[in-house]
């Protein structure tokens, strides 16, 4: 039995978890009425015989109407994996979505083109005007870098095999990641879920439109830890972090499974084993 999460309201992080989907509604509004307003335009480009320009606005749109849908809900079961790390119990995580790769690629190759096409058709205007053009041209040219640095390491993470939390009888390997982490079961003091909350610096007051991030990190002794850690400042932490929201089997099975190990030593054996499956099905029944 996992503890009550600590409340959402006037807290910016806390323990457990809140998993149900929370409903952005801005976000979701905003987007599919970008999406229809570039729909729209496609349509009347179309009509003025501007196939390559409907062509694009309406990639575009779907781009812009995928962004709200970026989380994969379907479960996967635990499997036995048997690799360089030696025999274990891999806990899977999904990977970066399909469309969210498309949406970062698309965006990264517009922002990378405006300013080019802006370069070509010339400048008019006086000296600041090219200075403030140029300033802005770089700011697109580097976010539009990002989102195509964003949508290779996306199809890194989709192209990865085996991904996800790997028990094995001596060690835990993270391989949720292009590096994974991996520490010793005897360095870890325990298995600790929590959330953020994400909102800008002048963003004073609290609402239910601030972006909410679920964690499962394991607490490790300082510098007993192999890899990176890159999710640790986001999730306000130190230790070896990912992503709970990207967890493809039962969170709280997961959590459950883990700390089984962690609590007796003696059964950790039995990782890499059907025994192992067996008892996660159990926790995931409620058993």
């Amino acid at each position: 039995m996992t503890q009550a999460p600590t409340p959402l309201t006037f807290n910016d992080s806390g323990a457990g978890w809140h998993l149900r989907p929370r409903r952005r509604y801005l976000l979701l509004v905003g987007a599919l009425l970008v999406a229809a307003m570039l729909t729209a335009a496609a349509v009347q480009a179309l009509v003025d015989g501007k196939v390559w320009a409907a062509v694009l606005l309406l990639v575009l749109a779907a781009a812009v109407a995928a962004l709200p849908f970026d989380n994969s809900r379907r479960r996967l079961a635990p499997t036995t994996y048997d690799g360089p790390e030696g025999r274990g119990t891999l806990l899977p995580v999904h990977g970066v979505r399909v469309v969210s790769i498309l949406a970062m690629l698309v965006f990264g190759l517009l922002l990378l083109l405006v300013p080019v096409f802006a370069f070509t058709e010339g400048l008019d205007g006086s000296t600041g005007d090219h200075v403030l053009m140029v300033v802005i041209s770089l700011f697109l040219l580097l976010f539009g870098l990002l989102m195509l640095v964003g949508a290779y390491g996306g199809v890194r993470s989709r192209l990865t095999p085996s991904k996800g939390i790997l028990l094995t009888p001596t060690r835990i390997v993270l391989r949720t990641q292009a590096q994974q982490m991996s520490f010793g079961w005897e360095a870890v003091r325990g298995v600790w879920p929590h959330w953020t909350r994400h909102r800008g610096w002048t963003d004073l007051v609290p609402t239910p439109e601030d972006p909410i991030h679920n964690w499962l990190s394991f607490d490790v002794e300082p510098g007993r830890f192999d890899g990176e850690n890159p999710l640790g400042p986001g999730a306000r932490t130190s230790s070896p972090t990912l992503d709970a929201e990207k967890l493809a089997s039962d969170p709280d099975a997961v959590l459950g499974l883990c700390r089984l190990y962690l609590d007796h030593p003696e059964l950790r054996e039995e990782l890499g084993m059907p025994a192992a499956l067996e008892r996660f099905r159990a926790l995931a029944s409620g058993g």
